[in-house]
């Protein structure tokens, strides 16, 4: 059996707790979570695993998924988005009806209202990019080969994305989840990454300019209704 070089592990930590433990060194340095030296430092960790998997593993392309999709897999992105925009939002009007978003999500919506249209492109497509590169293309792609198993890999995939959201509080982790389990099942039904960025730039998008213009534009009309 071939043996997996050693600096793969290496590679593989990184994948799954790489980005938590660069946003906790950020935050205690209180650095904002959005500006761009930590987004940068996502890059530089899914840059890193790219060149580890590149080194060492002959067919790193394709464990990392990289070939261009098919048309099977690009309907299978499709039918992804369309289950979790109706999951999502049933999830955000039963959030709606029995409780208000917590502080950290209201703190959130209002810091992407302030931000200019291209760092809010920049965050969706960092997030987009390298979290599917660390959290899938490596932790799954080359994860399964390291552990033998791609269930055990998909399982520490989803547990590392989304425990690496607490940060916005409790409450978000639950559409986090789901996010992280259908984009999982995603890849590694069609073994391909491209897809998975595709999916979560599109679900980032409309939760980074959809979503906080919906509400701006309730707040103003409950305003308009109180002043009147």
């Amino acid at each position: 059996m071939y043996q997996m070089p050693q600096i793969l592990y290496l590679g593989l930590f990184v994948a799954l707790l790489g980005a938590p433990l660069l946003m906790a060194l950020f935050r205690s340095l209180r650095f904002n979570q959005f500006s761009p030296v930590p987004r940068l430092t996502l890059w530089a960790a899914a840059g890193a695993v790219l060149v580890i998997a590149a080194a060492n593993i002959e067919p790193w392309r394709m464990y990392f998924g990289l070939e261009w999709p098919t048309w099977q897999s690009l309907g299978l992105a499709i039918l992804a988005v369309a289950i979790l925009l109706v999951v999502l939002s049933a999830y955000g009007t039963l959030q709606g009806k029995f409780g208000a978003a917590s502080p950290k999500q209201l703190e959130l919506q209002q810091n992407l209202l302030r931000m200019p249209f291209g760092h809010r492109c920049f965050l969706v497509m960092t997030a987009a990019v390298t979290e599917e590169v660390l959290c899938r293309g490596y932790a799954v792609g080359v994860g399964q080969h390291l552990l033998g198993s791609v269930w055990l890999a998909c399982v520490l995939s989803i547990a590392a994305f989304t425990l690496g959201h607490l940060r916005w509080g409790l409450a978000h982790l639950i559409p986090v989840f789901i996010c992280a389990l259908v984009i999982t099942l995603l890849f590694t039904f069609t073994q391909n990454l491209w897809v998975c960025i595709i999916v979560h730039a599109t679900l980032d998008g409309v939760g980074v300019f959809v979503m906080p213009a919906i509400a701006a534009g309730a707040n103003r009309l409950a305003r308009a209704r109180t002043n009147a």
